[in-house]
């Protein structure tokens, strides 16, 4: 039986948007890269899942994407400033709008579960965005609460202790297939995957137990 349900929050509850590429686009602008936007930013964000899976103390993510933007800068030649240069990216952070139907959903599901939220963010930014966006949950898990990011087993771990549950008795619902839906999986927590983009996993991935493309289908599902 179901008791609580995990939601990853960006991507899954808040959207994201196009501030980060818009970002990367002012700090290409400032240093005069004619660089493409969306490629920087994509190989930001190899960067930053490299390090929150290899280093081996935990740091905060306001100080991985300094790490982030220094690989950048010497992968691509940029002679600028990173430690000033990564604050217009940090700007960005805890001004993101929440999905119309997040609200919709939590408030249809509050009332037979528990509901929580794991992501990996810093405390600030995400307690911002979650209230401001008028989010309600029983709780918010963070990397930054934890010490520890998706999708090390060590994050589910500490939130199933936190909430008194175990892995049956919870869904973990989110967009990425590492960190929502193998992580998880691979503890014995059901999981569904928000597939907003219509991507496609191969055979070595953990499948998750329903697939939806927008957050309004979970309700539809038989937990």
């Amino acid at each position: 039986m179901i008791k609580g349900i995990i939601f990853d929050a960006y991507g899954t509850l808040i959207n994201t948007g196009g501030g980060s590429v818009q970002a990367a686009q002012r700090i290409l602008e400032k240093n005069k890269k004619d660089i493409n936007a969306k490629i920087f930013y994509k190989k930001w964000k190899y960067y930053h899942k490299y390090h929150e899976d290899s280093l081996k103390y935990f740091a905060v993510e306001e100080d991985i994407f300094l790490m982030d933007l220094i690989l950048l800068y010497q992968e691509y030649e940029i002679n600028g400033n990173p430690e000033n240069d990564v604050k217009i990216m940090l700007d960005t952070l805890g001004k993101r709008t929440a999905f119309p139907e997040t609200n919709v959903v939590l408030n249809a599901l509050r009332p037979n579960y528990q509901l929580f939220i794991g992501s990996n963010s810093d405390d600030i930014p995400l307690h911002t965005d979650i209230e401001r966006n008028g989010i309600e949950v029983n709780k918010v898990f963070t990397s930054e609460s934890l010490k520890v990011y998706k999708p090390k087993k060590e994050f589910y771990l500490f939130i199933l202790d936190e909430i008194k549950m175990r892995p049956y008795e919870v869904l973990f619902v989110g967009d990425s297939l590492t960190d929502d839906v193998s992580g998880p999986a691979a503890l014995g927590i059901k999981t569904i995957w928000l597939n907003y983009n219509n991507s496609t996993y191969d055979q070595n991935d953990y499948k998750p137990l329903y697939e939806i493309n927008n957050l309004n289908q979970l309700l539809e599902i038989p937990f």
